[in-house]
């Protein structure tokens, strides 16, 4: 059953339905499978201001440009969207969030400098709490409570290679959720009946986050 209330703010009625991720992640015909999350007009209009620098920030990075739903289709949408009279903002804030990184091979030899997407804005912490947030209602119906949520990228092969079997069999143990041949995949892991919860988000098949969500207990509430 859907909530009455906007599982993003838990005050205002559910008079509409927020799409996650965004609609503007996929490319048309869009999959059967969407997820759809009770929202109310006021948050659903928040985040939609958002959903444009998102996905160019996710669609511009080497790893995700090349993926099939991106390559001349998603890439397309995302330039003309630069035309708008409110795309040059957009496209503003895409050239702002680049900065210069050192890059380093396996073994630890320095490579150079080379420019790469910050990650670490506000809007990335709205979206992906977003993500937590609609992922909860949609695998466990839990409706709002307040939430702590921390990201981080995922860990890589490298990371992956020196953590211990138990830690790697527990990373492994959910079977992973696809939407649209590979725009959005995830895997969560859950303390049942519980709003704790650690989630592994793709997007693209070419960067993935890791999402911690820990409840805020206050006074009567212990979910």
């Amino acid at each position: 059953m859907d909530s009455k209330l906007c599982i993003y703010c838990g005050l205002r009625e559910a008079t509409t339905k927020d799409h996650v991720p965004p609609k503007s992640f996929f490319a048309k015909p869009r999959p059967s499978n969407l997820i759809t999350v009770p929202s109310c007009d006021e948050c659903n209009a928040n985040y939609g201001k958002d959903d444009e620098r998102i996905r160019n920030i996710i669609t511009s990075i080497d790893t995700t440009e090349v993926h099939p739903m991106v390559k001349g289709k998603i890439d397309q949408k995302r330039n003309r969207s630069f035309g708008r009279p409110k795309g040059r903002s957009n496209f503003d804030h895409l050239i702002s969030s680049i900065k210069m990184i050192n890059r380093y091979s396996a073994n630890g030899d320095y490579l150079g400098s080379a420019p790469a997407f910050n990650l670490d804005q506000i809007i990335v912490d709205k979206f992906l709490e977003r993500m937590v947030r609609a992922l909860l209602f949609k695998e466990k119906k839990i409706e709002y409570t307040k939430l702590d949520v921390k990201w981080k990228m995922s860990p890589t092969e490298k990371d992956l290679s020196v953590m211990t079997n138990e830690i790697k069999n527990f990373l492994f143990s959910r079977s992973v959720k696809e939407i649209g041949n590979g725009t959005f995949a995830y895997i969560g892991y859950f303390i049942e009946g519980k709003s704790n919860s650690l989630w592994l988000m793709n997007f693209y098949e070419g960067i993935e986050f890791m999402v911690l969500a820990e409840s805020i207990i206050t006074h009567g509430n212990h979910s």
